[in-house]
């Protein structure tokens, strides 16, 4: 399982728990690849610097990733989020290990640099209708011409190689597939519907 935890804790990293702990309950073993974007306060300058580079494409993640793979017999890579540390680069990783790749869909941010589909308090798909360029028109990634620029970079660089049509994608619901599908690439058999769950609370416990 691959994850690139945001500054601030949510949802996706709950996502990630859970699942883990079902499929180790389930008596299968979890290899966990993680970066955390704290990582960026501690940071050298030269890394800052290369930060738009490897945004799109990180060596790091890369080599590590195909040595966890052939050193852990990996059978499956599940990933969750890649932004900012880890990249899209575990995915060819995977690829040229011939390993198969499963991407859970958190959002929208394969078709919506802004990941939500929501502008100016208004819902917006211009980027799907009209092209990426609305995002870095409109700063649609934290308020930042510069850094939605890699985001629209990193979009548009991963759609042209191909690598989205050879990679699997889990939506949460039958809405989030139907927008990925968006993506003419991404063929329908690829994608799979799952929602996300939580355990059952035990009784007696409080405070929860």
């Amino acid at each position: 399982m691959v994850h690139n935890y945001y500054q601030i804790p949510g949802g996706e990293d709950t996502v990630v728990a859970n699942e883990k702990r079902l499929l180790e309950e389930h008596g299968h073993e979890v290899v966990l690849y993680t970066r955390h974007n704290n990582e960026l306060k501690s940071m050298s300058k030269f890394l800052k610097l290369s930060l738009p580079f490897t945004t799109i494409f990180n060596p790091r993640t890369y080599r590590e990733i195909k040595k966890i793979i052939r050193r852990e017999k990996i059978e499956i890579v599940h990933v969750h989020n890649t932004l900012n540390l880890i990249s899209p680069a575990v995915y060819y990783a995977a690829v040229k290990c011939s390993v198969p790749v499963v991407q859970t869909i958190h959002n929208f941010r394969f078709l919506c640099p802004g990941a939500t589909f929501y502008r100016d308090g208004h819902i917006c798909e211009d980027c799907v209708s009209k092209g990426l360029g609305c995002a870095i028109k409109h700063k649609c990634y934290r308020g930042s011409r510069a850094q939605t620029l890699v985001c629209v970079a990193s979009t548009w660089i991963h759609r042209h190689t191909r690598i989205l049509g050879k990679i699997n994608y889990i939506a949460l619901t039958e809405f989030n597939k139907k927008k990925l599908l968006q993506l003419k690439q991404i063929k329908s058999d690829r994608v799979f519907v799952k929602p996300n769950f939580t355990f059952e609370i035990e009784p007696g416990i409080r405070g929860v």
